[in-house]
């Protein structure tokens, strides 16, 4: 039986805050980790959390999701149990990730659980600026008592635990603004045919690196940049470049983040049968920067970025 070198840790969307009350990953020889959380997890959608050094080194992949977490905004428990498609899993084991920096062979390093209101858990592997989704669970409501949740506070209400306004303030006031998105998490994970790339006069790309809103993560760098091909891809909420000039010399520009209106509204306006472009688009100078959807002949200008947010590299 293969093992690999890999924690596990949560994630949790930015303005929902949760904490897992009891949860564990069931490996393929019999043996289970704990899923470790801070006491109120608000990492961000696909983001690490929590990190704990526990059992052995090397682990056997994971079989099996068992989780029991509270969803604070909500006022509400949610349970599952679900079987995980060890295939998949074992064959991005196998196959690794390469080290942008190294360029040598590495492996994933967490199995990360993503767990979301509605009763929404998505997990992913990471590892070097790769993120893949393995897939998609949906829980359901259960009850868990004070007694057990808050053993050394047995007479605390949950409406009273579960008050996360002055610890979390800014997800109140999105709360107060939008309300519980339901169904957010499932629009985050359509896919459209895309790449990017960048139109600089004397530049040439080194790295690319894209975060997606579903939580996935892909660094293009070497052979894969130089392929670059359209590949289904969520919508993007960061783009970092990085491009070098005659001389070697290296700039990064980065959309950190998109603004979620603009960018979905804009994904609206294309033709999603057919495949798409984001470009970086300035002169040889660095001036006049655009980032701009492209499909056929049309151009979709993004207007909600910071054009200014570029640096050069240290050599």
């Amino acid at each position: 039986m293969e093992k690999y070198e890999w924690l596990p840790t949560e994630s949790s969307p930015l303005l929902y805050p949760m904490n897992i009350y009891q949860g564990y990953l069931h490996l393929e020889d019999g043996s289970k980790v704990y899923i470790p959380c801070s006491g109120v997890s608000h990492t961000g959608w696909g983001y690490s959390g929590s990190r704990h050094v526990q059992g052995e080194d090397m682990k056997a992949v994971p079989v099996k999701l068992e989780v029991t977490w509270a969803s604070f905004l909500e006022n509400k428990f949610y349970k599952g149990s679900w079987d995980l498609p060890a295939d998949k899993m074992k064959k991005l084991f196998k196959e690794g990730t390469v080290n942008p920096n190294t360029n040598k062979k590495e492996g994933y390093t967490s199995v990360v659980v993503g767990l979301a209101p509605g009763g929404v858990a998505v997990v992913w592997m990471y590892g070097n600026d790769q993120q893949v989704e393995i897939g998609r669970y949906q829980a359901k409501e259960t009850h868990v008592s004070m007694e057990e949740y808050v053993p050394g506070n047995p007479g605390i209400s949950q409406e009273e635990y579960f008050d996360m306004s002055k610890s979390v303030p800014e997800a109140y006031e999105n709360m107060k603004n939008k309300g519980i998105q339901s169904g957010i998490w499932d629009t985050y994970r359509k896919k459209y045919n895309w790449r990017t790339r960048i139109e600089i006069p004397d530049h040439t790309a080194r790295n690319i690196n894209m975060e997606m809103y579903n939580g996935e993560e892909e660094t293009l760098f070497n052979e894969t940049l130089a392929a670059n091909p359209f590949k289904e891809r969520a919508i993007p909420r960061l783009l970092s470049y990085v491009f070098a000039d005659k001389n070697g010399g290296q700039t990064v520009f980065e959309v950190k983040y998109f603004d979620e209106d603009e960018i979905f509204s804009l994904f609206k306006q294309i033709d999603e049968k057919k495949p798409l472009e984001i470009v970086l688009r300035m002169n040889g100078d660095l001036t006049n920067k655009k980032l701009i959807i492209k499909q056929d002949d049309k151009e979709f200008p993004m207007q909600k970025i910071d054009p200014e947010n570029i640096w050069k590299l240290r050599k």
